[in-house]
């Protein structure tokens, strides 16, 4: 109805990336969505992600210091740069990405999981994660994933099936790639396989970025998993090179 309209753009560009994998359409959009307005926080945010997933870390970084430079007060672009940064193993900038967030609002964790807890777990400060998960659940009255795959690193793995269990009882639908990554950290990877590709099949919109996540480094030399990154429209060999 309107070409001139950026967020449009945005949004068919990531109806592309989810229903039909298609990433080089879903960048062309995103690229006329930044032409349309480079001050667009929703244009600016998604193509990094995109990049980020693609493996393109260079333009991903590029777009994520813009995205940030634009909308500073956000604690979703903080929380979103605080895991980027993460899987592109910057972890000073991940800290205070992270640290931004909680301090624009402590109780945002009743929306999403904090990625920072992500990151004290992947640094090996496992009390850390282990405080801001708990915190987090107290503010919505059950866990997430994050604090199920930390019990898994802490050699808990009753606690984390347990997590994972009330984790999953608690929502309405969960996507495969969510309950995957705990599958890994409890070194079930048949069954985390089995999960990524529901999915695949499901159209799961975060699935993109499992191929740069650290959580599934263990399945990088699984052909199924390689398989899998091929089929959402993913060069392996591409996404599993980039620096981190």
């Amino acid at each position: 109805m309107n070409d001139n309209e950026a967020e449009a753009h945005v949004y068919l560009a990531e109806s592309r990336r989810i229903l039909d994998w298609d990433l080089d359409g879903a960048e062309a959009e995103f690229n006329r969505a930044v032409e349309i307005d480079p001050n667009s926080t929703p244009s600016n945010y998604f193509i990094a992600a995109l990049h980020a997933a693609r493996g393109n870390r260079d333009q991903a970084l590029t777009y994520l210091q813009r995205t940030s430079k634009i909308d500073p007060a956000s604690l979703w672009v903080s929380n979103f740069a605080c895991e980027l940064y993460r899987y592109f193993g910057l972890n000073d900038e991940a800290i205070a990405a992270g640290e931004r967030a909680l301090q624009l609002d402590p109780t945002f964790m009743a929306y999403g999981e904090p990625a920072l807890a992500a990151l004290y777990r992947e640094m090996g400060q496992l009390d850390k994660a282990i405080a801001l998960y708990e915190k987090a659940r107290s503010l919505i009255g059950w866990p997430g994933f994050g604090l199920a795959i930390t019990f898994a690193r802490m050699n808990r793995p009753e606690e984390a099936r347990e997590t994972l269990a009330a984790a999953v009882a608690k929502r309405p639908y969960t996507a495969g790639d969510a309950i995957a990554h705990v599958h890994v950290a409890l070194h079930a990877h048949d069954d985390a396989i089995r999960e990524l590709e529901r999915a695949c099949d499901e159209r799961s919109s975060s699935l993109h970025m499992v191929g740069i996540a650290p959580e599934f480094a263990p399945l990088r030399s699984d052909k199924r998993f390689l398989s899998i990154l091929q089929k959402i429209g993913l060069d392996p060999e591409k996404v599993l090179a980039s620096p981190r």
